[in-house]
C-alpha cells in the first residue's frame, strides 16, 4: 500500500489539530491522529514525512515523536532488519536535518538513541554514529545530541528489556565507551571550524555520561573538560550556566571518598579538590559576590551558585572540619549562600549545616581551633537566620498580612520551623549561652529604641529563642534568667507578646528547675487571654506551665478554674484553645494533694455535665414546635463533649480511692446525656465527632467503663451509623474492639458483645454499599474495612461463623474498585488479614513435610508480623472455601486494579494478597484434606489465563502473555511463591509504563 494517502490524512489532521476553527474539530483530530500511532502504517506513513523536504517542522516532529514512541512500545514488530533500516533511514533523517531545527534534531536522536538500547544487531553504535558524523563540521551537533540523550535513554522505564540483556547492553553503549566519549569530546573542543555553540554542546554530553555515572575522574585527568565546565559557569545564558552547574555537581560528586576505593583513587579524588576544585571554588565565590544577577535577585542564578557549594560541602564535610585552614573560603561562601534572600534556595542548604554540626561535635572538642573556628561560621549563621525569620515590614499588627496571600503565609510559617532546626544545629557547636546571648542581644537593643525598630526584629529573635529551646538544658542559669526577667519590661505590642508567650510556654522543663519564675510566668500568661490575639499563645503556654509545673500551680487550682470559666464565657478562645486550657487544669488537678483532688475534679465536671443536661432538656422541651437545636446550641454541646472528654483524658485518679469513686459517679452520669445526645443528632457532623471522641477516651482509658456499659455503648454506636452513615461511628468502633481484645483474657462477654456490634454494623454498612458506589463514600469504605482488618485479626473465628460474612468477602472483593488511596490501603490492608494467616498455614504445612527452602519460607511482611492470630483457631477450610468460591472475581478485581488503577503505593501491598490467594486456592484443598503430597492445582493458572484472553493485543501483545502464564504456571507447579510476587510486579509496572505512555 502506498504511504501517500496516508501521509495526506496525516497533514490535514495535523492541520486541524493546530488550525481548525473548533474545539470539537481539533478533539477529532486528535483522537484520530492518537489512533493513527497505534496502527502498523505508522512506521512507513512517519518515515515518509521525514524524507519529504517540501514539508514543515509540525509534520516532521509529529512524525519524529512517533517513531519514537513506536520504538518504545512496538518494537517487536519491526525485526532486527526491519529495525537496522529503520536506523539508516533516521541516520539519513539527521544528516538531512543537521542544519534545522534543534527540537526535530532531538527527536531523531531520541529515536536512534532507543533503537540503539534495544538493537543487538546493531554491533557498535558509538562507531557508526562517529565515523557518519564527526566528519562534516556542521553535523558534529547532531553527534553529540544522540550521546548526550543516550544514557537517559538506557534508563528510560518505558523500553522493555530482560535484565541481562540490559545489563550487557548498557556496558556495551556506555561503560565500554566512556573512554573513547572523553576522546571524542577532547577533539571537538580542538576543532575550529566547529559551530559556535560546540563547546555548550559537549559539556552538555559530558554532564549527561557524568550523571549517568560512566566517567570517573581518571577518565578526565589532564583534560580540558573540568576548565570548560568552570568557564561555562561564567556564561550569561542561563541554560549554559545551568549546564555548567549540573557538571561541577557531578564533578564534586565523583570525588567523594568511599571505602571500597583504592589508596590509587583516593589519591586521584584527593588531589583534584586540592589542586583544582578548590582553588577553582574560590574563584567562583568571588564571581558569585560580584555577579549583579545575584544581588538583582535572579532565582536561577542563586539557586545555580547554591548547588555548587552546597555539593561541595556535602562532599567533603569531613575534610572541613579535619581542614578548615583549607576549606575556610569554601565554607565563606556556604555563609554568603546563606545571605540570599530567596527562601526556597537557602533551604537545600539545611541538611549541609546538620551534618557540619554532627561531624563538628564528634571530631572535634571545645578546645580545638577547628571548633573555635566553626563557632564563629555558626554564631554568624545565628545572625543570617534570624533576619530570615523576619516577617515583612509591611506585614502589620492588625493582620493586614503586608499582600501576603495565605499560601504564601502558611509557605513562610513552614519555612521558620524548617530553619528552626538549623538554629538546634548551631546551639550544639556553639554552646547555649553563647546561642542564647545573640537573640537576646537584639531584643535588649530592640527594646531600648522600639520607636524606630520594627517590631519584626524582637518577634524573629523571639522565635529563635524558642526554636533553639529543645538545646537547652532545664539547668542554664546564664542566659534564661536573664530573659524571663527582660518579659517584665517587654512593650506591649500584640505580635511581641504572642511571641514572647510562646518562648514561656517552650522552657517550662526550665521553669519547674527554676520555681521563682512560676508565679510571674502565670500572671504574663494570664494577662494575655485579654487579648483576643494572643490568647491562643495563652491557651497552649499554659498547657505546657501546667504539665510541667504543676505540683508549683496546686495551691492555684480554684483561681485557675475560676479564670478558666471566665474565659470561656468571653469567647476570647476558639476551641482548641479551650481543649488546650482543659487538659492545663487537668495535669494541675493531678499535683492537688489527695484530700482535695476529687473536690477539684467535681469542680470542673459537674457544671459542665449539668450544663448539658440543660441544653439537652431544653431540645426536648423545643421537639413538638421546634424539632433540632439552634447550630450555636448544638456547637455548644459538641464543644461540652470535647472538654469533658479532654480533661478525663488527662486527669489521673489512679491510686485515689475517693477520686475514682467521683470519676466513676461522673462517668454514669455523663454517659446517658452523650447517649441522649447519639440518640437525637446522629447525623450531626459535630456532634457525632465530638461524641465518638468521648466515647474512645471512656473505653481506652477506663476500661471498666467497657464492662458496665459496653452494650449500651455499641448498641448506640450501632443505631447511630444506621441512621446516618456517618464513618465516624466505624471509627470508634475500632476503638472499641483494640480495647475489647485486651480485655479478652479476663473476660469473653466484652469480646462477644463488640464481634455482634462488628456484625451489626456490617449489615448496615452492606446495605449502603448496596446503593452506593465504594469512591463516593471513600472514608465510610476506609473505616469500615480498617474495623474488619482489626475484627479479622482480633475474632477471625467469630467473623467468620457471621451469617453476613460471605456478603462482608463479596462486598471487600468489589471494593477493590474503590480509587482513592487510603480506602485502596484499607482494603487492601483488611484483604491481608483475611487471607494472610490462612496462607501462612498452608506454606507452613507444606514446609513440615519437605525441606524448608528460600522460596517457600519467605516470612511474613512487618505488618503481617505484627499480626498475633493463633492460627490453630483460625478458620483455615471456611476461608478456602470462600477463596474457591469467589476466588476468580478476587484475582480478576486485584489483577485489573494491578494494571489499570491502583495507586503504585498500594501495588506490593495488593501483590502481597495476590500471592496468598494464589497459594491457598493452589494447596488449600489439598491441605484440608491432608493430601500434602499432591503438587498444586491449577485453579489461578485457569483464572489469570481466561482473565488475560480479555485484554486487547495492543494493551498486552500475545507473547508477552504467554511468556507470563508460562513463568506463572511454573512458579505454581513449583511453590516458588516469592517469584510469583516478583513475576506479577515486574509485569504490572510494565503493563502501567506502557499503558501510561
Amino acid at each position: 500500500m502506498s504511504s501517500q494517502p496516508a501521509t495526506n490524512e496525516v497533514i490535514n489532521a495535523l492541520n486541524a489539530l493546530y488550525q481548525g476553527t473548533s474545539l470539537a474539530e481539533r478533539e477529532q483530530a486528535n483522537a484520530w491522529l492518537e489512533q493513527f500511532q497505534k496502527t502498523a502504517q505508522a512506521w512507513t506513513t512517519s518515515d515518509a514525512i521525514l524524507g519529504t523536504a517540501e514539508l514543515g517542522l509540525e509534520p516532521k516532529l509529529f512524525a519524529a515523536q512517533t517513531l519514537r514512541n513506536k520504538i518504545i512500545g512496538d518494537f517487536a514488530e519491526l525485526g532486527d532488519q526491519g529495525a537496522l533500516s529503520l536506523r539508516d533511514s533516521l541516520v539519513t533523517h539527521l544528516r538531512n536535518a543537521r542544519n534545522g531545527p534543534q527540537p526535530l534534531i532531538t527527536q531523531l536522536c531520541l529515536s536512534l538513541a532507543d533503537l540503539a538500547v534495544q538493537l543487538g544487531a546493531w554491533v557498535d553504535p558509538f562507531g557508526d554514529m562517529t565515523s557518519t558524523f564527526l566528519s562534516d563540521p556542521d553535523s558534529v551537533s547532531c553527534l553529540l545530541e544522540f550521546f548526550a540523550v543516550l544514557p537517559e535513554e538506557a534508563l528510560n522505564e518505558r523500553i522493555m528489556l530482560g535484565s541481562e540483556f540490559h545489563m550487557q547492553r548498557s556496558a556495551a553503549l556506555l561503560t565500554q565507551r566512556a573512554g573513547d566519549l572523553i576522546q571524542l569530546l577532547v577533539q571537538c573542543l580542538q576543532q575550529v571550524d566547529l559551530k559556535a555553540d560546540a563547546h555548550t554542546r559537549v559539556l552538555v554530553c559530558f554532564t549527561s555520561w557524568l550523571k549517568n555515572g560512566e566517567i570517573t575522574l581518571i577518565m578526565i585527568q589532564n583534560t580540558p573538560l573540568l576548565e570548560l565546565a568552570f568557564a561555562a559557569l561564567k556564561a550569561d545564558d542561563d541554560s549554559v550556566f545551568e549546564t555548567a552547574v549540573d557538571a561541577i555537581c557531578g564533578i564534586i560528586y565523583e570525588t567523594r571518598l568511599d571505602r571500597d576505593d583504592e589508596p590509587t583513587i583516593v589519591q586521584v579524588k584527593n588531589a583534584t579538590v586540592e589542586r583544582q576544585l578548590v582553588p577553582q571554588l574560590t574563584a567562583v565565590a568571588a564571581q558569585m559576590r560580584a555577579d549583579t544577577q545575584v544581588s538583582d535577585g535572579d532565582e536561577e542564578r542563586m539557586q545555580g551558585y547554591c548547588r555548587v557549594f552546597t555539593e561541595a560541602g556535602e562532599a567533603w564535610v569531613h575534610r572541613i572540619v579535619l581542614e578548615i585552614t583549607m576549606f575556610e573560603p569554601l565554607v565563606g561562601a556556604l555563609v554568603d549562600c546563606m545571605r540570599f534572600q530567596n527562601l526556597d534556595v537557602i533551604a537545600m542548604m539545611f541538611d549541609f549545616w546538620n551534618t557540619l554540626a554532627d561531624r563538628t561535635i564528634s571530631y572535634t572538642t571545645s578546645c580545638d581551633p577547628a571548633r573555635r573556628t566553626l563557632g564563629v561560621v555558626f554564631e554568624t549563621i545565628i545572625d543570617v537566620i534570624i533576619g530570615h525569620l523576619k516577617y515583612p515590614v509591611s506585614y502589620d499588627a492588625n493582620d493586614t498580612h503586608g499582600g501576603m496571600t495565605a499560601k504564601e503565609r502558611d509557605e513562610f510559617r513552614e519555612f521558620r520551623h524548617n530553619i528552626g532546626d538549623v538554629l538546634k544545629d548551631c546551639v550544639r557547636v556553639v554552646g547555649q549561652t553563647n546561642a542564647l546571648a545573640i537573640p537576646y542581644n537584639i531584643i535588649v537593643n530592640g527594646i531600648e529604641r522600639t520607636a524606630q525598630l520594627p517590631w519584626q526584629d524582637i518577634e524573629a529573635a523571639l522565635f529563635a529563642l524558642r526554636a533553639m529551646g529543645a538545646e537547652i538544658d532545664p539547668t542554664e542559669n546564664e542566659m534564661l534568667p536573664k530573659i524571663m526577667d527582660m518579659f517584665a519590661r517587654f512593650p506591649s505590642h500584640p505580635k511581641l507578646r504572642y511571641a514572647a508567650t510562646l518562648v514561656i510556654g517552650r522552657y517550662t522543663e526550665w521553669t519547674y528547675e527554676h520555681p521563682q519564675y512560676v508565679q510571674f510566668q502565670l500572671n504574663y500568661i494570664a494577662e494575655g487571654f485579654k487579648l483576643r490575639e494572643v490568647a491562643a499563645a495563652s491557651a497552649q503556654s499554659l498547657k505546657y506551665l501546667c504539665q510541667d509545673c504543676s505540683k508549683y500551680l496546686a495551691e492555684h487550682w480554684s483561681e485557675l478554674l475560676k479564670f478558666f470559666n471566665e474565659v470561656v464565657a468571653s469567647g476570647t478562645l476558639d476551641e482548641g484553645d479551650v481543649m488546650d486550657f482543659s487538659a492545663a487544669l487537668a495535669h494541675v488537678v493531678n499535683a492537688v494533694p489527695a484530700p482535695g483532688t476529687a473536690p477539684a475534679i467535681e469542680a470542673f465536671c459537674m457544671p459542665v455535665g449539668q450544663e448539658l443536661g440543660v441544653l439537652l432538656q431544653q431540645q426536648s422541651q423545643q421537639q413538638a414546635s421546634q424539632p433540632e437545636l439552634s447550630e450555636a446550641a448544638r456547637q455548644q454541646i459538641a464543644l461540652l463533649l470535647d472538654r469533658l472528654g479532654v480533661f478525663l483524658r488527662y486527669v489521673n485518679v489512679e491510686g485515689n480511692e475517693s477520686a475514682e469513686m467521683l470519676i466513676s459517679r461522673i462517668i454514669s452520669e455523663a454517659w446517658p446525656l452523650a447517649n441522649t445526645a447519639l440518640q437525637r443528632m446522629p447525623a450531626d457532623p459535630r456532634v457525632s465527632e465530638s461524641i465518638a471522641k468521648f466515647i474512645r477516651v471512656l473505653v481506652e482509658f477506663y476500661t471498666g467503663v467497657l464492662r458496665t456499659f459496653a452494650s449500651q455503648i455499641t448498641d448506640a454506636v450501632v443505631n447511630a451509623f444506621r441512621q446516618s452513615g456517618l464513618s465516624v461511628y466505624l471509627w470508634v468502633a475500632r476503638r472499641i474492639l483494640n480495647v475489647s481484645h485486651a480485655l479478652a483474657a479476663e473476660e469473653s462477654v466484652s469480646l462477644q458483645i463488640v464481634t455482634t456490634t462488628v456484625a451489626q454494623l456490617s449489615d448496615a454498612a452492606l446495605s449502603v454499599f448496596q446503593t452506593t458506589s465504594f469512591s463516593d463514600i471513600p472514608e465510610t469504605t476506609e473505616d469500615y474495612f480498617r474495623l474488619i482488618e482489626r475484627a479479622m485479626e482480633t475474632a477471625p473465628g467469630y467473623m467468620v461463623a457471621m451469617p453476613s460474612y460471605p456478603f462482608v468477602f463479596q462486598a471487600a472483593i468489589a471494593a477493590l474498585d474503590v480509587n482513592h488511596f487510603h480506602a485502596q490501603m484499607a482494603v487492601l490492608y483488611a484483604w491481608s488479614q483475611i487471607l494472610g494467616p490462612t496462607n501462612r498455614h498452608i506454606r507452613m504445612a507444606q514446609d513440615r513435610r519437605s525441606p524448608i527452602t528460600a522460596s517457600s519460607s519467605a516470612p511474613a511482611s512487618p505488618r503481617r508480623a505484627q499480626h498475633n492470630v493463633q492460627q490453630e483457631s483460625y478458620p483455615i477450610e471456611q476461608i478456602t472455601e470462600l477463596c474457591v468460591k469467589d476466588g476468580f472475581d478476587l484475582a480478576g478485581k486485584l489483577l485489573h486494579g494491578l494494571l489499570r488503577h491502583f495507586d503504585r503505593e498500594t501495588v506490593s501491598e495488593a501483590v502481597e494478597v495476590f500471592v496468598a490467594l494464589t497459594v491457598i486456592v493452589s494447596d488449600g484443598p489439598n491441605v484440608a484434606k491432608a493430601q500434602l503430597s499432591k503438587p498444586p492445582l491449577p485453579t489461578m493458572y485457569e483464572w489469570v489465563q481466561a482473565m488475560l484472553a480479555q485484554l486487547p493485543e495492543s494493551s498486552f501483545p500475545t507473547a508477552e502473555k504467554q511468556t507470563f502464564l508460562a513463568e506463572l504456571s511454573d512458579h505454581i507447579q513449583s511453590r516458588r511463591w516469592s517469584q510469583i510476587k516478583m513475576l506479577v510486579s515486574d509485569t504490572a509496572a510494565v503493563f502501567w509504563r506502557r499503558n501510561k505512555a
